[in-house]
């Protein structure tokens, strides 16, 4: 997850998505590289494996890709008859202005080939939102750097203001350019969850599944299980991009 500038709703979006992995059983790792402001570990490090990684250190990135080669495939330890089972679905938040991590992790190791054919892997970037010219500029980049060696979400933040409020990158040359090309980047709407609710799990440190099990807010119940709803209809039409091909939503 990216939105690589503060403050556009990426973490809530990797909420949402650890949320749905949660309720629909998916066996996941999840990533928290966003070390100034550690939002999924925050909220969800009690109910999955959050674990933290600092992109900016250099040789953590080295540390990222030999773990995720253990996680896939397990090392049987001593003791053990068998090896646990590997994973294969993994989600990392990435921190603001981080596109630079994946410059020079590409420059000096080839990250996207050795993702794709020494683990089979494929990446989704899923890229958050407003409604400014930055959003679209950092997106632009993103996808200048990229090319075609991972999918694309595009994620319209509904805080922001409604479906028709995003013009700025709704008539950028970026989409002008897909369009033309018959690629265009699909697209999908988050829902707003009102302030009430969310400052509510944000003083508690509850994930949404405890936003709605808690019993002393129950306007916080109702408003934070109908925005999963919401959320779990919104990445519907993406969830073969989001690790959730073979899942009912």
């Amino acid at each position: 997850m990216t939105g690589d500038k503060g403050g556009v709703g990426k973490s809530t979006f990797a909420r949402g998505l650890l949320q749905t992995y949660l309720d629909t059983q998916q066996q996941f790792v999840a990533f928290d590289a966003d070390t100034s402001n550690p939002q999924i570990k925050r909220f969800y490090e009690k109910e999955c494996t959050v674990l933290p990684l600092d992109i900016f250190k250099r040789g953590q990135a080295d540390i990222f890709l030999d773990r995720l080669k253990n996680l896939i495939d397990p090392p049987k330890q001593e003791g053990q008859e068998n090896a646990e089972p590997g994973k294969s679905l993994f989600l990392l938040e990435l921190p603001p202005q981080s596109i630079q991590f994946f410059r020079s992790f590409e420059y000096e190791m080839g990250f996207f080939e050795m993702v794709g054919k020494d683990l089979d892997l494929r990446v989704t970037m899923g890229a958050v939102i407003n409604r400014t010219k930055d959003s679209v500029n950092q997106l632009s980049h993103l996808r200048d750097f990229c090319g075609n060696n991972v999918d694309y979400v595009v994620i319209k933040n509904l805080f922001f203001g409604d479906e028709e409020s995003f013009e700025r990158y709704d008539n950028s040359s970026l989409v002008t350019e897909l369009k033309e090309l018959k690629a265009p980047i699909p697209e999908i709407y988050m829902p707003d969850l009102i302030a009430h609710a969310y400052d509510y799990l944000d003083e508690n440190n509850y994930s949404y599944a405890m936003g709605i099990t808690q019993t002393e807010k129950l306007s916080v119940k109702g408003r934070v299980s109908k925005w999963m709803e919401n959320f779990k209809n919104s990445i519907r039409p993406v969830k073969n991009l989001l690790g959730l091909e073979n899942v009912s939503l």
